[in-house]
Order: C-alpha cells, then sequence, then structure tokens
C-alpha cells in the first residue's frame, strides 16, 4: 500500500528527474559526424590487459602490456595484482613472503598494497612485469586496472599452475585489420614458453580461435615451431566494426592453460547502385525544380553473409560542384539534384559514397548520364497567376479603412520576426531569476525549453546554472555568483538560440523564435543586404532567390536546403538547422555564430524546481 499523500511526491520527483535528463541532453547530445551546431561528448576509452606467466630461475615472472579499446598504449597505467590459491574466490595467497621485485632496473620497483595485493607500475608503454617467488600450487591471478581521467577500468583473470609448464601465445601477424572482403582468412598462432630466459617453441598443443562473442571460428595443432593455422570463412568472423580475436589452450597434464585476445577491426566495400538506370541512363528530369536519384548501398561482404547494411552519406556532383546528397536509411537514400541549367543536354552525375564509420570504405564513385529538360512554359503560368493574386491582395489591404484597432496588449515584448528576444519584466531584491519562455509570434508557452547561464572560456563554454520550463512556460534558475562576461542562453528542440548578456536578478520574459522561420528570416535578411539580383522582392521566397542566383551553385543549395527545412514538413531541429547553416554565405558566419551551440562544459548535476 501507498502511504496517503506520497503519490504527488513521487510523481514531483519523475518530474524533476526527466526534466534534469532533458537538460542534459539538450547541452550534451551532437549530431553524429561531429556536425556543427552540437556540443562535443568526450567519451572514455576502455582498458584492456594482455598478461603472460612464465618461469625464470625458479620464479613466476607476470608480465603483460595495457592498451585502449583501440590498441594504443596506456601510458603509465598501474595495474593491481592479487593472487588466490586454487580457483577463484578462493584463500587469497600473501604476497608480501613472495619477495615481489621489478624484471628491469628500468621498471619502477611493485609497491605493496596491503597483504594480499601488489601495485605495479606501467612505464611509457603500457607495459609491466614482476617476478614472485611461490610455492608450487594451483593459482589464480587477478589484474586490474583501476579507472582513470581518459580509460575505465578492467580486470582479468589467468589461472596458473606452477606444477605445469607454462605456454604463452600470440598471433604471427598481428592483424588489427581484418578485410570482410576476401572469401576466407588465413591466421596463424605461435605457442611458446620461456624457462630460465630461454624461449622454445610449445608443440603438439591443441589451440582454439574464437571472437568477443565467444563464437568458435575452429581449432588447430601446433607444429614442431610452435604455430597453428587457421583458415577462416570470413562470414563467420561477424559484421563489419570493432571485435577481438582470441586464441585460447585449455591446459593437459603437462602444459597449463593459457590464453591471448587481440582487438580487431573488420572492414569492407560499399558500392552504390542506382536502380532505374536504363544502359547508363536515367529518365529525363529538370535540375531546378530538382531531379530525384534514388541508391542502393551494399556491403561487398554481404556476397558471403556478413549481413552488414551500410550506413553514411552519398554526395552528387557535377564536375567539381556538389549538388546534391542524403544521409542513407536502412542502405538506401534518395538525392534530390538541383543545379542551375544553362542548356539542354546530358550532364555526367557522379555519386560519391561517404563513411561515418571507419569499417566502412567506399569501393568507387558511380557515374551515370542525366539528361535534361528546360522547365515548360506551361508550369510557369500556375506561379504567375500567384504573383498577380499576391499583388491584388497586398492592394486590397493597403487601402485605408475606418477602423478602431484593439488596444496593444500592455506587455513590451516585441514579436518581430528578426530573432528572438529578451525582456526584464520587473527586477526583485532576491538572488536568482524567474520567467516564461513564450513563442515569438504565437505568443504560446514553449515547453521544455532549456535556460541556462553560461561563463565563455578559452576552449568552450561553462554551464553555471541550467533549468527547463514546466507545462507552461515557466522557470526557476537558483541563484549563483555572476560574474562580468556572464550570459543567458535559452532554445528548445523546435526553437532557435537565444544568447544575451545576463540580467540582474528579477522577472524575465524569453521569446524564441521556430527554427524554421529563423531560417527563412536570415535568408530574406541577405537578400536585402547582398542587393540586386536578390532583392528584387520585399520579402524574397527561397525559390525567388534560387532563380535570382542563377549559376551561383552555392546560393542555389542554400536556398533550396532552407525551403525544404521551411515547407517540406519534416522537423527543424538543432541538428536540421546546423545542416542548413553550413551551405549558407560565407559572409553570414558572424551572423550564425551567436545562435550555434558552442561546446559547453557541463555543470554538476541539480535537480531543476519548479
Amino acid at each position: 500500500m501507498t502511504p496517503k499523500g506520497s503519490t504527488p511526491r513521487v510523481l514531483r520527483f519523475v518530474s524533476l528527474l526527466l526534466r534534469a535528463a532533458l537538460c542534459a541532453e539538450l547541452v550534451s547530445v551532437t549530431p553524429l559526424g561531429g556536425l556543427g551546431g552540437g556540443a562535443h561528448i568526450r567519451v572514455k576509452g576502455v582498458a584492456r590487459i594482455d598478461a603472460h606467466a612464465g618461469l625464470a630461475g625458479g620464479k613466476l615472472v607476470v608480465s603483460g602490456t595495457v592498451t585502449d579499446d583501440e590498441g594504443r598504449p596506456a601510458a603509465g597505467a598501474d595495474v593491481s595484482l592479487g593472487l588466490t590459491r586454487g580457483l577463484p574466490g578462493g584463500p587469497s595467497a600473501p604476497l608480501g613472503s613472495a619477495r615481489p621485485e621489478g624484471c628491469t632496473e628500468a621498471n619502477k620497483p611493485p609497491a605493496l598494497d596491503g597483504s594480499e595485493r601488489i601495485v605495479l607500475p606501467g612505464d611509457a608503454s603500457g607495459r609491466f612485469c614482476v617476478r614472485l617467488t611461490l610455492p608450487k600450487d594451483r593459482y589464480t591471478a587477478d589484474l586490474e586496472v583501476r579507472a582513470t581521467g581518459s580509460l575505465d577500468g578492467t580486470r582479468l583473470e589467468m589461472p596458473l599452475d606452477l606444477a605445469l609448464r607454462p605456454a604463452t601465445l600470440r598471433f604471427d601477424p598481428e592483424r588489427p585489420v581484418l578485410d570482410l572482403d576476401d572469401d576466407t582468412l588465413d591466421i596463424e598462432v605461435v605457442a611458446s614458453t620461456e624457462e630460465d630466459g630461454v624461449t622454445a617453441p610449445a608443440a603438439a598443443l591443441w589451440l582454439g580461435l574464437s571472437t568477443e562473442t565467444g563464437a568458435m571460428l575452429g581449432g588447430a595443432m601446433t607444429g614442431s615451431s610452435g604455430h597453428a593455422r587457421f583458415s577462416i570463412p570470413t562470414a563467420r568472423l561477424g559484421p563489419p566494426g570493432r571485435g577481438e580475436l582470441r586464441a585460447t589452450f585449455a591446459g593437459n597434464g603437462d602444459w597449463g592453460p593459457t590464453a591471448h585476445a587481440i582487438p580487431v577491426e573488420r572492414r569492407t566495400r560499399v558500392d552504390l547502385l542506382v536502380p532505374d538506370l536504363n544502359g547508363g541512363r536515367r529518365p529525363i528530369g529538370t535540375p531546378e525544380d530538382g531531379i530525384a536519384i534514388p541508391v542502393v548501398a551494399t556491403a561487398h561482404c554481404t556476397r558471403s553473409g556478413c549481413g552488414a547494411i551500410p550506413t553514411g552519406i552519398v554526395e552528387a556532383r557535377v564536375g567539381d560542384a556538389v549538388v546534391g546528397a542524403a544521409t542513407l536509411d536502412r542502405g538506401a537514400a534518395r538525392v534530390l539534384v538541383t543545379f542551375a541549367m544553362t542548356d539542354p543536354t546530358d550532364v555526367s552525375v557522379r555519386l560519391r559514397y561517404g563513411p561515418d564509420t571507419p569499417w566502412f570504405r567506399a569501393a568507387g564513385e558511380t557515374t551515370l548520364i542525366q539528361p535534361l529538360e528546360g522547365p515548360s512554359a506551361w508550369r510557369r503560368w500556375p506561379l504567375a497567376l500567384a504573383g498577380v493574386a499576391a499583388i491584388g491582395w497586398l492592394v486590397i489591404v493597403r487601402i485605408p479603412r475606418q477602423r478602431v484597432r484593439p488596444a496593444s496588449p500592455p506587455s513590451k515584448l516585441r514579436t518581430s520576426r528578426r530573432g528572438p528576444v529578451l525582456e526584464v519584466v520587473g527586477e526583485t531584491t532576491s538572488r536568482g531569476w524567474t520567467g516564461h519562455v513564450i513563442d515569438a509570434d504565437e505568443r504560446t508557452p514553449v515547453v521544455h525549453a532549456r535556460v541556462s547561464i553560461e561563463r565563455p572560456g578559452f576552449e568552450r563554454r561553462e554551464v553555471v546554472a541550467c533549468t527547463t520550463t514546466d507545462d507552461q512556460g515557466k522557470f526557476v534558475l537558483e541563484p549563483t555568483d555572476p560574474l562580468p562576461g556572464d550570459e543567458l542562453s535559452a532554445e528548445a528542440p523546435l526553437h532557435a538560440l537565444l544568447r544575451s548578456p545576463l540580467p540582474a536578478s528579477g522577472d524575465l520574459r524569453i521569446a524564441l523564435v521556430l527554427r524554421r522561420r529563423a531560417l527563412l528570416d536570415r535568408l530574406v535578411s541577405w537578400a536585402h543586404r547582398r542587393g540586386k539580383p536578390f532583392d528584387l522582392y520585399a520579402d524574397p521566397t527561397p525559390a525567388q532567390l534560387r532563380r535570382a542566383a542563377g549559376a551561383d551553385l552555392g546560393v542555389v543549395r542554400w536556398a533550396t536546403a532552407v525551403e525544404r527545412a521551411a515547407y517540406g514538413g519534416g522537423v527543424v531541429d538543432e541538428q536540421a538547422q546546423g545542416e542548413v547553416d553550413r551551405l549558407a554565405p560565407s559572409e553570414l558566419a558572424e551572423e550564425i555564430a551567436p545562435h550555434a551551440r558552442e561546446e559547453v562544459s557541463l555543470p554538476r548535476p541539480k535537480h531543476p524546481r519548479r
């Protein structure tokens, strides 16, 4: 039974958690591929331990390396070593009496961490090594790398039997990249043993080879040279991406068990196919209206059953100019090609694949012939009629009429389409900021808008305080000690970013403009500043600006992107706005910069309060 009166408290707590998560998401999430407009996320790597054990001079030698998940040495990473007798979970072996010592004078000496663990310092190459004097018995070595600022920690348990001969495995050669486009892949593993500083091959050992999922790839026996050869069908290696190859020996009456793993990256080529080609030619189209080219991307390894679906983008070029691009969705894309046509003739269009991960590679360009057709004169009649109707409407509405206009609302908030507006409604002696966030044109509350105080720095902006609006568009910012240069920022998933100098504590009213409207306003403002032939209309549409651009393909692509975002019916969020802004003329860079999300440093999370 839930105590009476506790339900509202639970709902309030859940609401606070959701608002905090939304706040963190708006600040932290960045579009795939590092597209402009998003904050960067620094992701920690994962430590990996590759350890070996052997006997030298009657002493147990435990050595190995620490790397990250991409195979780079973890310089200076310390390894904590513990020993238990028998299987994991058995009694701990006292290491103080084992007389631990370093393997070389260049290594820092190991240090006792209590009576049951030893800290093994790593060198600049991530290597560690220790010599131990132990009675012959069965042990389990517990190796641990603790988390650091750049690496997540990891642990490795390694069985040891000092009564059995130790074997060491390695790949020859180590292949960090596996090409899935081949039918089969040959892999060699070498088994050896080291006693009293002498390395010898370990023959007649049955080795197994597996992937990171534990799927067995095959088995082979080592020969007199200690080599075991595996011939693996690439379809069994797994899909493209990062993985692992692991060689194992289960042990026998003479040899102790051992294993060795290396990180690998499975790669494949990607081919582009245009389904509606007929002898290399496509159906006729009009480039000024946009020509949609369907494209299917196929991973080369699918013929051997890898089942990979490529991701990334497809880019279309005419000559050296990019005339269209689209993102792959489930291995397919629809590239809308737009450019100014000088004369109706055939053009050669080159399609190029751009991967978004290193394990997909472009197989080459796909070239097609696109026949062109000029716009029909009949197709311009609707546009002409619409223009006449618009002029007539403007004339009618400008005729003076005697009518009583309603009084303006008492608020001083402007609803201009030129950008977001911040207004201080009233100052207060108490510390902190409260207020409302509304839509600048509809004057309706903006729900789940993020309001924060940011402090510019040399490399990034620090978020000093952060909150989100409730269902009525209200917000409360925690009191903080402002510094010169602090700014107040506000944005919502569908509303453009506002950034303004931080006002004094008080009640604020913030008006935000929809991102799709901000793109249109920026286009109109640019046309007026640029002058002829772009300022022939009071409020030029993207189509009018595109026609005025003529052969200026950069302006044509930008106007087309604005038109799709504003009138295409899709969601225009931060990522979509950033994709359009990247196509804008270079002279708009200073205008776009204040409205682009920069890299920020997040504060310690706080529960926003209503």
